[in-house]
């Protein structure tokens, strides 16, 4: 009997909620402010609706009215959907959340631009190496800070960002990067300078923090691999992480801090260095690791997480805030893989993200532990648990589509 009246109760809902959320009659009411200075008018503003699902392709067009409002009608309300808005050649983003009834409000802001590096840093930079069978891998991992007063959006005509050229490397870097307050990363090839030595970027550094990552892949031959680097911003400090843990890095200024046999790595630190330093460094021997296999092209957005480490959430209190704030990151840049569904391998993958949930979860609460101590300053503590609970939320949503 309970069963036949939850089956009941099951037929009902599913014949309720299309007549309540029509799937193709969303309706997005928003408002673009300026938000250098609000007092500027932004009528005429080209504004989009978009879904990341078909290349970023606009499903409907609008134009902001004299106060800065548009309205869009018609709008599927199933699957991600982004209002995009265009503004001194720069596009802004903002996600849409419909309600039950299939209406979303939605209030951007979209800056002014500069070319003054003034309020504009490198706040925090990570550098991991991993040994495989194909080489030698390196993942960069940049936080940069822009605090502008007003906010204003960097923009320079040669470069916004740009990141030495290694020599040896053997194939073309990849580069990929997060907006401020936003969780999808954007991945783009990056523009070889005229002299060859360096890359860039054009990407614009909206207020707030960006994160860049840049990938390299370098020979390993007879055992040993020298690691050229040219900083173009001042560091206050690198934190290092090289898989395996028995091979070894060797340079001026490198220190040991943690090495972790059972998660077969090793913690290096270096630093401050100033701009315009070049470092070299040497790694050599080395047991490689075994790559996972590349899964299958899918059609679709493809989506990442990121596994940290449980010994290092179960640990901070006892390492300290080195590895909880710096390595947990991206120590695991070369574990990180797209998560796509495949017949013979839906419970391993299941498995895999519940343990992730629980790293995760181990993370979070080694943060909270390091805030309470007064380890951790209020700003960081808060971008760092916002970067785990994203990583939880997209885990969560993995999870839901394998049941």
């Amino acid at each position: 009997m309970k069963l036949v009246r939850n089956a009941a109760l099951i037929l009902a809902a599913a014949l309720f909620v299309p007549s309540v959320y029509p799937q193709n009659q969303g309706i997005v009411e928003g408002r673009i402010i300026n938000g250098t200075d609000p007092t500027k008018t932004l009528a005429g503003l080209s504004v989009d609706a978009v879904q990341p699902a078909s290349g970023m392709t606009a499903l409907k067009s609008a134009k902001t009215d004299s106060s800065g409002t548009f309205q869009f009608d018609g709008l599927p309300t199933m699957g991600p959907l982004l209002i995009r808005a265009d503004y001194r050649d720069i596009s802004y983003f903002s996600p849409v959340s419909f309600d039950e009834r299939g209406k979303a409000q939605i209030e951007m802001r979209v800056y002014e631009t500069t070319d003054s590096t003034s309020g504009i840093g490198l706040e925090n930079l990570q550098i991991a190496f991993k040994l495989t069978s194909d080489g030698l891998r390196s993942i960069e991992s940049y936080e940069i800070d822009n605090q502008t007063k007003p906010p204003r959006t960097f923009m320079r005509a040669d470069a916004n960002f740009r990141f030495s050229k290694t020599p040896g490397i053997t194939e073309p870097p990849s580069l990929s990067v997060t907006s401020p307050g936003s969780s999808m990363p954007v991945t783009q090839a990056p523009l070889e300078s005229a002299d060859g030595k360096s890359y860039y970027s054009q990407y614009p550094l909206k207020p707030g923090t960006t994160t860049i990552e840049v990938g390299q892949q370098f020979p390993w031959q007879n055992g040993s691999f020298t690691f050229r680097k040219k900083f173009f911003q001042d560091v206050s400090s690198i934190n290092i992480g090289v898989i395996p843990q028995d091979m070894t890095l060797s340079g001026q200024g490198l220190a040991k801090v943690q090495t972790d046999a059972a998660q077969n790595f090793t913690v290096y630190s270096i630093g401050p260095i100033k701009a315009e330093t070049e470092v070299v460094w040497t790694l050599s021997g080395g047991t490689p690791v075994a790559e996972a296999a590349a899964p299958p092209p899918s059609e679709g957005p493809q989506v990442q997480v990121m596994p940290m480490p449980t010994l290092i959430g179960q640990n901070a209190l006892i390492i300290g805030p080195l590895l909880l704030l710096g390595l947990v990151l991206v120590l695991w840049y070369a574990s990180r893989r797209v998560i796509v569904q495949t017949a013979g391998a839906k419970e391993a993958r299941a498995q895999e993200l519940r343990e992730r949930r629980e790293q995760l979860l181990n993370y979070i609460a080694a943060l909270d532990a390091q805030y309470e101590k007064q380890a951790l300053d209020r700003r960081r503590y808060v971008r760092l648990r916002e970067q785990g609970k994203r990583h939880l939320r997209r885990i969560g949503m993995l999870l839901e589509k394998k049941r």
